[in-house]
């Protein structure tokens, strides 16, 4: 008996996981409500005929929308008519196209329209409806009193605007709008209209109305009180205005005093910019440099850390172990893997003294067999280790260009602070100004148009006030120059003879140079213009062998491409009247109308 109710309860499991399965899965509609016009048009009986146009601009698909009307005991609707883009639709239960819905359950009539509805449409949907005993009159006075747009939208509304119509022009009618600070009312008493204006309505605030005007207006209206009531309004609304005036001001504060440190914040990054003082020695600029066809004083590393004014990249380090090469401190050997015609290079010590550098100790070592490691070990070679120790080298290399006087570790901390306290200053008065546009409402179009143009000039201001900062000391400026001048006369290769600059020999001691600047592409073609395969080949110079190919096979592009994929784990250096709307509520019939879509 268990084991039977054990299946039976593994069948029924089974078959729930089927059903679960088998569901359609339910996505949320993805839309916004760019308008919605209403118009209450109120009738002598009392009544009130609501026209309600609603555009959705929709982003997915829909099977239709929808739209809650909620009433009192004493309401009820009538004479409804519903169109989807001007085109009547019909009542049915069949859920088909272009029909709609209407059920009521207690108080709260519902409408769905069914409608099919693709990515990116737009539609407008219009409710006409008349809604019955809306309007009280009392001994003293009518009252309308009504959510004229729901606060039980799913999503915020765009543009808002809300008509009430009289049959005819009001003597002594006052109206009252809450909802959003920044809506505005309008009272037109001899057109018989109250409008209602505003922008970005919450889903869940919507627009409420309340307006009183003499009971002759609705002296057919059934739905009477026999007390008097215009005096206990005005004062609960003077008071809800009083509040709603008191939040603006606080906000307007806000707003202008949010404005007033935006500025104070910009104009400090400004003036710290613009008239700041100018620190360090300056290299010249490219266009004063002459070309440069002594080797730098310094060595490949030491020349793209002085170039760049930064910590040495891959690059750098390539260059440095084919200057060891040259030296003949290492040795450097193609080789092939025995599955794979892929070129791959073995590095062999060959003077034991460059294992006092950390990196080069750890390549060997730990990623070598003591003696020599290949580019092959080093694509395979993950450890956070081997990125750790290269910044290590890097920052070690710059290090050494501050210690032999080139550039000012000073000055570098001086940068440090202006860039960072410029940003910090630039970004407090961003923010400063959204947040005061955000308080100041419609009335921005200064702090708009002030507030962009500072920003701009703080930038610049940053630029400037970065750029006055070198970090170069008075040596590091002119040696700087020889540099860069070699470089340029390496990026102007071919507008010269380079037998005319110095011979084979000298041009492998410049090799080095020309992969630190990343330029070494360039002036191997114009090698190999200008001198022959023997030539090269009669000299041993190396560039003579696919070590300095231009290829994939290269030694420079190979070992550089391995050497990075290791280094990439742990380091850093390899890359009433008419007036505003009244907060709150004045207790008005509809609360919780609303829509969405399915």
């Amino acid at each position: 008996m268990k084991k039977k109710l054990l299946n039976l309860i593994g069948i029924l499991s089974l078959i729930s996981i089927f059903v679960i399965w088998t569901q359609p899965v339910k996505a949320d509609v993805d839309y916004d409500i760019t308008d919605m016009n209403v118009t209450a048009k109120v009738n002598r009986d009392g009544s009130v005929m609501i026209h309600r146009k609603i555009y959705y601009d929709f982003d997915s698909d829909a099977h239709g929308v929808f739209y809650r009307q909620n009433l009192t005991q004493k309401q009820q609707i009538k004479d409804i008519q519903v169109k989807v883009n001007n085109q009547l639709v019909v009542a049915a239960n069949n859920e088909k196209n272009n029909t709609y819905q209407l059920t009521k359950k207690d108080n709260s009539y519902r409408f769905k329209v069914f409608h099919r509805i693709s990515e990116d449409s737009r539609i407008k949907v219009e409710y006409s409806y008349k809604i019955l005993n809306l309007i009280t009159n009392y001994k003293d006075t009518a009252e309308l009193n009504f959510k004229i747009i729901g606060n039980g939208w799913d999503t915020d509304i765009d543009h808002a605007q809300a008509t009430v119509v009289f049959p005819e022009p009001v003597k002594g009618l006052k109206a009252w709008a809450h909802g959003s600070l920044d809506g505005y009312t309008q009272v037109l008493p001899q057109k018989g209209k109250v409008i209602m204006k505003a922008d970005g309505v919450a889903g869940d605030v919507g627009i409420e109305v309340h307006a009183i005007f003499p009971t002759a207006v609705t002296a057919a209206n059934k739905n009477f009180v026999d007390q008097n009531k215009k005096a206990a309004i005005e004062k609960q609304e003077a008071q809800l205005a009083k509040e709603a005036n008191e939040r603006r001001k606080r906000k307007s504060y806000f707003g202008w005093g949010l404005a007033f440190v935006s500025l104070i914040s910009g104009l400090a990054v400004i003036i710290k910019g613009f008239f700041g003082k100018k620190l360090g020695f300056k290299p010249k600029k490219e266009r004063d440099l002459a070309h440069n066809y002594e080797i730098p004083n310094v060595d490949p590393v030491t020349a793209q850390v002085l170039d760049n004014a930064a910590w040495p990249d891959t690059k750098a380090f390539t260059a440095y172990l084919m200057q060891l090469a040259g030296k003949k401190k290492i040795k450097i050997e193609e080789f092939k893997t025995k599955h794979l015609k892929k070129t791959n290079y073995r590095i062999s010590v060959v003077d034991e003294s460059i294992l006092d550098d950390d990196l080069l100790y750890f390549l060997f070592k730990q990623v070598g067999d003591g003696k020599s490691f290949t580019t092959k070990g080093l694509r395979n070679y993950t450890s956070r280790k081997l990125g750790k120790k290269f910044d290590s080298w890097c920052k070690k290399r710059y290090k050494q260009t501050e210690k032999d006087g080139f550039l000012d570790h000073g000055l570098k901390m001086v940068r440090s602070h202006y860039r960072s306290l410029a940003i910090i200053g630039i970004m407090i008065s961003i923010a400063a100004w959204a947040i005061a546009i955000f308080q100041l409402g419609s009335s921005t179009a200064s702090v708009v148009g002030g507030g962009i143009l500072l920003i701009i000039i703080e930038f610049i201001a940053f630029f400037i006030g970065n750029n006055k900062i070198s970090l170069y000391t008075k040596k590091g400026a002119l040696e700087t120059d020889q540099v860069r001048g070699f470089e340029k006369m390496l990026d102007d290769i071919g507008r010269f003879k380079m037998k005319d600059v110095c011979d084979l020999i000298l041009w492998e001691d410049i090799m080095p140079y020309a992969v630190a600047f990343g330029l070494s592409k360039k002036v191997l073609k114009q090698l190999r213009l200008e001198f022959s395969e023997d030539e090269l080949n009669a000299t041993g110079f190396i560039v003579g062998s696919s070590f300095y190919s231009t290829g994939s096979d290269g030694f420079e592009r190979n070992f550089t491409s391995s050497f990075s994929e290791g280094v990439s784990y742990g380091s850093s250096s390899s890359s009433g009247g008419s007036g505003g709307f009244s907060g709150g509520s004045s207790g008005g019939v509809g609360g919780g109308s609303g829509g969405g879509a399915f």
